[in-house]
């Protein structure tokens, strides 16, 4: 088995890729068919590739030349913390607010935990919905 450190960047590298690439199909194959997933705004979790390839769909359609930007990675063994910066143009629904065209940048940080192999296994999101919801000129929202 590579170093948790190799693995951890390895696995954080292919994700970013996949982000970046608007490839929802490569963001989800990262994930268990068990893992767990949820956004800390919520205390309900979904289990398996499906919501996270619907969600990082659902996000590149919305932000048509998104940008997903690595800020800092934590690893501690199994365990991994990056801090983010995501981008881009409100063309299509965004968590219920219809395409603005406005320029979005939102950070967030992202706790995960993987495998031996380097699946993921749990990911709990933390996303400045404040920041986005105000550049979408949604606060009531």
């Amino acid at each position: 088995m590579d170093s948790w450190n190799q693995l951890t960047w390895r696995v954080s590298d292919a994700t970013y890729a996949a982000w970046n690439a608007h490839d929802p199909d490569a963001v989800a194959s990262w994930f268990t068919a068990e893992a767990r997933v949820r956004d800390s705004s919520s205390g309900d979790w979904e289990i398996g590739p499906g919501p996270v390839r619907d969600r990082a769909a659902m996000m590149c359609a919305a932000l048509a030349d998104l940008s997903l930007t690595r800020q800092q990675l934590v690893i501690e063994g199994p365990h991994h913390a990056d801090r983010w910066i995501m981008e881009g143009t409100h063309t299509g629904d965004l968590l219920g607010v219809a395409g603005t065209g406005a320029r979005v940048r939102f950070e967030g940080a992202t706790f995960t935990t993987i495998d031996e192999d380097g699946m993921v296994i749990e990911d709990v999101h933390h996303v400045d919905y404040a920041t986005l919801f105000a550049q979408l000129g949604a606060n009531d929202t």
